[in-house]
Formats: C-alpha cells, sequence, structure tokens
C-alpha cells in the first residue's frame, strides 16, 4: 500500500493542462492576447500579476474581474495503441484586482488573486495506464497584496506577499499486487494546503517610450495533506486497510521574469518577457506516509518568451495579437501520465473595447499546439511488467478569457 500511495500522492505535483510544468499563465484577458507582453509596462490593475512596479502607472483607483476557460485534449497511445482521448473538460481560473494610490504620486497599493498553478488531466477508467492516474485535479489560488513605491520619476520598485493555497484531488485504478490475479482497487485522494512566498519587482522608464521590467517570485514551500480512501473489487486483496492520512511536501519554483514594452506609435504599443522557472524544485517529492519516502521525477528548470503587440483602432476599440513558447522541464527519459510531455506553442489574440468612459471590456483567447512526445512509464504500480511506451499525439487547448474593467 506504501507504493501505492506513493505514486498516488504525488499527484498534486505534475498535473498540468498544457502549459510549461503545472503553471498557468492566464492572468487578464488583455495578457493572453498579446502573449503576456505586460512586464514592462501595464497601465492597468493587472499590473498586481504582470510586475506590482506598474502599479505606479495608476494614478486612479481601478478594479479588474475576469475568467479564463481552459480546454486540454490529445490523443495517447500505450506500445502503439490508441486509447481514449485524454479530455479533461474546462477548466475555469478566476482573476481579480485592485490598484490605488496611498500617498500621492509616490506610494501605491495594490492586491490581486489569480492561479498560478493547476488544472489537470482526465483518462477513460480502463485505458492500459490506468494505474499511473485516470483523473487528477489541482486548484491553486494566490491571494497578493503589494506596495509600490516610486523612487525617481523613470524608476520604481514594489514587493508583494503570496499567500497560496492549494487543492488537489486523484483517482487511479491500480492492479492489486500479483498482475495476473484479478483484482483492482480504485483508489481517491484528496487534500490541500495554505503557505506563503514573495515577490519582489521593479520597472525603469527608459524614455518616454521604452519600460523596463523586471520581477521575482519565491519559492513557496507547501507540506500537502489528505485522506485517501478506496473501492476494491476482485481476489488478491491482501494489502493494507482501506483508507488512511498521507502527506507530501512540494516546492513550488521561484522564477524570475524580465520583460521589455514599446510604444512605436501613440496607437501602436508592442510588449516581450522573458520567464525563467526553477522546476527542479521538482526534481524529487518528499513523503511522509508516514514513513519518509522519496519519489524521483527529473524535472530540470526551463523557459518561456512571449511578446505581443496591441494596436488602437480607435478611441475606444483595441486589437491584439501574440505569441508564446514554453519548454517542457520534464525528463527526457521516464514520465509521467499525469503531465502529457512536449514543448508548447501558444498563439494569441484578443480585442478591448472602452465605453460609458469608466468601462473596459477586454476578451482574449490562445491556441495552445504541444509537439508530439513519448515518455516511457511503468507498466505497473509495483514494476512487474516493466516500461510501457506513452505517445501524446494531437495535443492542443482552447483557452478563452474575459476581464472587465472600472476606473474611478
Amino acid at each position: 500500500m506504501k507504493k501505492l500511495l506513493i505514486a498516488t500522492v504525488s499527484v498534486c505535483a505534475i498535473s498540468s493542462a498544457f502549459a510549461a510544468g503545472f503553471g498557468l499563465y492566464e492572468s487578464s484577458a488583455r495578457g493572453v492576447g498579446m502573449g503576456n507582453g505586460l512586464v514592462g509596462s501595464t497601465g492597468d490593475a493587472s499590473a498586481n500579476y504582470y510586475n506590482p512596479a506598474n502599479l505606479t502607472e495608476c494614478t486612479n483607483v481601478q478594479v479588474m474581474v475576469g475568467m479564463s476557460l481552459i480546454n486540454p485534449f490529445c490523443d495517447v497511445k500505450v506500445d502503439g495503441k490508441y486509447q481514449s482521448k485524454m479530455n479533461p473538460g474546462w477548466f475555469p481560473p478566476p482573476h481579480a484586482y485592485i490598484a490605488a494610490p496611498v500617498f500621492g504620486d509616490r506610494v501605491f497599493f495594490g492586491f490581486g488573486t489569480y492561479c498560478e498553478y493547476g488544472l489537470g488531466t482526465k483518462y477513460d477508467n480502463n485505458w492500459d495506464l490506468k494505474h499511473d492516474t485516470t483523473e487528477t485535479t489541482i486548484e491553486q489560488f494566490t491571494f497578493n497584496p503589494n506596495l509600490a513605491f516610486k523612487i525617481t520619476k523613470d524608476w520604481s520598485v514594489a514587493f508583494g506577499a503570496r499567500m497560496s493555497y492549494i487543492t488537489f484531488e486523484n483517482y487511479k485504478n491500480p492492479l492489486l499486487g500479483n498482475p495476473y490475479v484479478p483484482g483492482h482497487i480504485r483508489t481517491h485522494l484528496k487534500g490541500d494546503d495554505f503557505n506563503c512566498g514573495y515577490m519582489l519587482a521593479t520597472q525603469y522608464k527608459v524614455n518616454d517610450d521604452l519600460s523596463l521590467g523586471l520581477v521575482y517570485r519565491s519559492r513557496i514551500n507547501h507540506r500537502l495533506k489528505g485522506d485517501f480512501d478506496s473501492e476494491r473489487s476482485g481476489a488478491g486483496m491482501i494489502y493494507g486497510p482501506p483508507s488512511g492520512e498521507a502527506s507530501a511536501k512540494v516546492v513550488l519554483p521561484a522564477s524570475v521574469t524580465f520583460g521589455a514594452n514599446y510604444d512605436f506609435t501613440k496607437n501602436f504599443r508592442g510588449g516581450a518577457s522573458l520567464t525563467w522557472t526553477e522546476w527542479s524544485t521538482i526534481n524529487h517529492i518528499d513523503f511522509n506516509i508516514p514513513a519518509p519516502q522519496t519519489q524521483n521525477l527529473n524535472w530540470h528548470d526551463a523557459g518561456r518568451i512571449g511578446f505581443g503587440f496591441e494596436y488602437d483602432f480607435t478611441k475606444n476599440f483595441s486589437g491584439r495579437i501574440g505569441y508564446s513558447y514554453d519548454w517542457d522541464p520534464s525528463g527526457e527519459a521516464h514520465g509521467t501520465t499525469m503531465l502529457p510531455p512536449g514543448d508548447r506553442h501558444i498563439v494569441g489574440f484578443g480585442v478591448g473595447y472602452k465605453f460609458l468612459e469608466n468601462w473596459r471590456v477586454d476578451l482574449g483567447y490562445n491556441f495552445i499546439i504541444m509537439e508530439s512526445e513519448s515518455r516511457m512509464v511503468e507498466g505497473s504500480p509495483f514494476g512487474q511488467l516493466g516500461m510501457r511506451k506513452m505517445q501524446c499525439d494531437n495535443s492542443y487547448s482552447h483557452i478563452v478569457s474575459a476581464s472587465v474593467s472600472y476606473s474611478f
């Protein structure tokens, strides 16, 4: 039962919806349309996420609320045999922000809530690697107060707290003990944790047209705790109790993002960003069930690059286009069915419309194309069947995002 639980608890660290690792970057509809190219200059309350130092651009109170709908899916083969399509449905990570000047034009306050990690995978209950996972969901919410200071006319700095809450849930259908004895178990694991990190940010305006930004996000150490239960069928029921407690230590990675924004004309703007993420913190996971054990995942640090453009067709209507590229951090030799492997191409576009003087609505869309890749996965929970080849093809994701803003 210990080996079974190790494989089950590891879900909390490695589910994804076709973003590098299990990171989420859909934190405003405008950012979705511009390839997240809003780090050097943001111009609205979503600066809480992209670069809190950019809050100094918000000269009045602003609020923004919104949501993204994300639907990942792919074709799966195991040892060359087609399985049912992996399609977990739609996931709705929300975002909300407020920005306000506090002391004149020198000190600014902001608060944001958004999702930095999460989503999930879902396969048929009877597919060939059902012992590894059949369904996984992870949801993470960041609650983020920020203070920004304008040091000079051109230079701003900020710091903020990142209060992180994670919930996770997993189902799998492993064999019981001997793979040639017709006994199965369906396990269910659910748990959560809350912990804190921080972020540091700066913005520098080189001139009236060019702005540079730099953001550091710290590690967040989570000790995930939860309960599991199981339903058994068939013969060979000789392992452990049907329920119990488990915990896993997971270190969410630190990251550094650099960005630049440039105003080509009064109506035409562009932005680019480059992110390095310390995914090697997921190189292994420490468990306590209750004896300490470790599972190696062989993740490595990886990057993400994105850029986008925005054009004002009229005083009130803007169009956007963007592109991002995610490098896959997972190990090349062995993998898990909980995270389909492969680098990602993300193509985006969007629109924004201002109305009633103080209101703005933004819509964004991303289409993610994940490169076809294969990984060797252990063929049974205890290794009796050796390694099996999992191939992911036609891996895509739709992301639809909407945000509504009000400026007081």
